[in-house]
């Protein structure tokens, strides 16, 4: 039997980081400008990950407003999958409170633009909290995907996790980061040979079929895709090739035998950490933290103690 190789397109969206908010907006506006019609025109490529946060979504609205019907019957059609966040955070870096109300601002405005991806997508987070499953689950997901964090304990591409309550779901080890299926060959045979390349470096961490996570950090989608994965499965029996979302990939992933991993996990034997995020500007921590806080702690109990039920 060939093996299946589920190709993912996405982006990695940062709202600002190395240059300002607005010359990343615009950035976005053109790959969206782009991957509409290229989603509407060909059916060859046929999904799209909007990074799991409907912030990038709502910053593109925002310029593009006549473009929300199309992302909605995109999204109700699974072929543009949208959310579970509003924003992927840094669990480390924000309260249990944001991080629910976060999961549920996504949730809840995925819904809106057409249906919510169901699969608690944290590609990029530096570490996780012990309670991450049990926030997972209570919001109704089954799964996660993940790659910082991931103790060496791990040996294969999936694992259980699990919370100090209980509570688990399974976990998909981006082995080789959300960006192992960046800038895949406009070719045939150089495609099969990266598949190659990719199953001789998962090794005995492969479960059967592999995942390559066609994209990275702000790039734009390689219109081409579907033809050259239908070339590649035309020439070879090695290697199926399918373009795909994670919630169909991870629909028939093994689930049995899985080593569980219980709690945080903020290892960096795979992966760096980028600990020094949390040393970095401690003025701006303070002041987040303190704006949680009010609004947690004082703004909202007030509100609900005095303010008719209608308006609290």
């Amino acid at each position: 039997m060939p093996i299946r190789v589920a190709i993912v397109p996405h982006t990695h969206w940062d709202r600002e980081w190395y240059s300002p908010f607005q010359t990343f907006r615009m950035r976005l506006v053109k790959l969206l400008d782009e991957l509409l019609p290229l989603l509407e025109d060909d059916l060859s490529y046929s999904r799209f990950l909007l990074d799991g946060q409907t912030a990038v979504i709502d910053d593109y609205l925002e310029i593009r407003p006549e473009a929300a019907p199309t992302l909605a019957r995109l999204a109700a059609a699974g072929r543009l999958s949208v959310g579970p966040w509003a924003v992927l955070m840094d669990e480390f870096m924000v309260s249990g409170e944001t991080m629910v109300r976060d999961l549920q601002m996504g949730i809840r405005r995925g819904a809106e633009l057409g249906g919510v991806m169901e699969v608690g997508y944290l590609p990029d987070m530096f570490g996780h909290v012990a309670q991450m499953p049990q926030m997972l689950r209570l919001g109704g997901f089954e799964h996660t995907v993940v790659w910082r964090g991931v103790p060496e304990s791990v040996e294969h591409d999936a694992f259980w996790w699990e919370a100090p309550d209980g509570s688990r779901v399974r976990a998909e080890y981006l082995y080789g980061s959300y960006s192992n299926g960046r800038m895949l060959p406009d070719d045939a045979k150089r495609l099969v040979g990266r598949a190659r390349d990719y199953e001789q470096e998962l090794g005995p961490a492969r479960l059967g079929s592999m995942l390559l996570m066609n994209g990275t950090d702000h790039e734009m989608p390689q219109p081409w895709l579907g033809r050259v994965v239908a070339e590649a499965n035309a020439m070879q029996d090695e290697y199926e090739f399918v373009v795909t979302s994670l919630p169909e990939y991870l629909a028939d992933r093994p689930t049995a035998g899985l080593t569980t991993v219980t709690g945080e996990m903020r290892s960096g034997a795979r992966a760096n950490l980028l600990m020094g995020v949390g040393s970095n500007r401690v003025d701006v921590h303070q002041a987040c933290a303190a704006a949680e806080r009010t609004l947690e702690r004082v703004a909202e109990p007030l509100s609900a103690l005095f303010l008719p039920a209608a308006r609290s």
